[in-house]
C-alpha cells in the first residue's frame, strides 16, 4: 500500500519504521534530515509537503502535536485537501480537541475525502514495541479499511463512534493521567518533607489503594531516579490539558481538578522545564518545600533537567 506519513517525532518515527517493515511504500515529509535519510535508506520517498504526499497515496497519517498543526496539515494551502484526491483516507494520530477534529473531518468530507481521528496512547516505548492503544472516531467502513495498518502499529484498536469521539475519549484518559502526575508529585514531596524516605513511601503507595499505572511509571522511573528526559514533555501535556479544559467549557463543565493541575505545570514551565518530561512537575514543588525526592542525582543534575 502507498502510505503518507508526517510527524516523524518520538512517536511518529517508530510507527513509520513499522509501516516500512510491513512492506508498505512510504511517502514522507519532515524538517529533520536525519529522519528523512533513515527512512529514505529503507525505500521511503521524501516529498516537499502534505499536498504532494496526498496526491500519491491511499492512506495519509499525520502524527503532529497541536490543533494548528492538524489544521495546517489537512486543510492548509499546502495541505492534504489541496491535493484534491478523493481516494485518500486521512488519519490524524494527534491528541487535539474534538471541535478542531470535527471541523477537519467535515471539511474533508465536503471534498469527498474520508477522515479518522485516531489518537494513540502508550508513549514512545509503546510506539516502538507496537503496543499502542489506538482510539478511533469515524465511519466503521473507514476503520475497517485502516485496521490492517493499525494492527502494525498497536495492540488494541477502540472504535468509539463518529469523528471526534476518538479524541474525546483520549482527552478523558489524558486528563486523568496528567492530573494524577501532579497529585503524585505533591504526595511524594509531602512525605519526604515529613521525613519519610522516598523509596519506602513508594513501596507503600504501590502496595496500597493509591496504586496506578501512572504511579508505576513516574515514581520509580522519574522521581526517584531523577530522570527528567522527556517521553512526553511539559509543553505537550499542557496542550492536552488545555484541550480538555476548553472542551469542558464548551460542554458547560468546570473541570476543577485539571485547572489546579494546570497551575502546577505552569510553575514547571516557568521554572525552565518546558521541554522536560511531565515528571518535572515535581521540581518547583521540591524547590518550595526545600527537599528532593530521590537520591540518585546531584543538585546540579536536577537543575539542568
Amino acid at each position: 500500500m502507498r502510505i503518507g506519513f508526517v510527524g516523524l517525532g518520538l512517536m511518529g518515527m517508530p510507527m513509520a519504521r513499522h509501516l516500512v517493515a510491513g512492506g508498505h511504500q512510504l511517502f514522507i515529509a519532515s524538517s529533520s534530515t536525519a529522519q528523512l535519510a533513515e527512512l529514505a535508506a529503507k525505500g521511503a520517498t521524501a516529498c516537499a509537503s502534505p499536498r504532494e504526499i496526498a496526491a500519491e497515496v491511499e492512506v495519509f497519517f499525520s502524527c503532529r502535536v497541536t490543533p494548528q498543526h492538524s489544521l495546517d496539515t489537512f486543510l492548509g494551502a499546502d495541505g492534504v485537501i489541496a491535493a484534491g484526491n478523493p481516494e485518500v483516507l486521512c488519519i490524524d494520530l494527534a491528541t487535539i480537541d474534538p471541535e478542531t477534529t470535527t471541523r477537519i473531518g467535515r471539511t474533508l468530507a465536503g471534498q469527498g475525502m474520508a477522515f479518522l481521528d485516531a489518537p494513540i496512547s502508550g508513549g514512545p516505548n509503546g510506539a516502538t514495541a507496537r503496543t499502542l492503544s489506538i482510539i478511533v472516531g469515524g465511519d466503521a467502513a473507514d476503520v475497517a479499511r485502516a485496521q490492517p495498518l493499525f494492527d502494525l502499529l498497536g495492540k488494541k484498536t477502540f472504535h468509539m463512534g463518529p469523528v471526534g469521539s476518538g479524541v474525546m475519549a483520549k482527552l478523558c484518559n489524558n486528563m486523568i493521567t496528567i492530573t494524577t502526575h501532579a497529585l503524585l508529585a505533591e504526595a511524594m514531596v509531602m512525605g519526604v518533607k515529613a521525613g519519610i524516605d522516598g523509596e519506602r513511601l513508594y513501596e507503600v503507595l504501590s502496595s496500597s489503594s493509591a496504586y496506578s499505572r501512572t504511579l508505576e511509571r513516574v515514581v520509580p522511573n522519574h522521581f526517584l531516579t531523577r530522570n527528567f528526559v522527556a517521553a512526553s514533555n511539559v509543553n505537550s501535556v499542557m496542550k492536552d490539558l488545555q484541550c480538555a479544559i476548553d472542551t469542558g467549557t464548551r460542554l458547560g463543565l468546570p473541570l476543577r481538578l485539571p485547572h489546579v493541575a494546570m497551575e502546577c505545570y505552569v510553575a514547571a514551565r516557568e521554572g525552565g522545564h518546558a521541554e522536560s518530561d511531565i515528571a518535572a512537575v515535581i521540581l518547583p514543588m521540591e524547590v518550595q518545600a526545600g527537599v528532593q525526592v530521590g537520591k540518585a542525582a546531584t543538585p546540579a543534575t536536577v537543575a539542568g533537567a
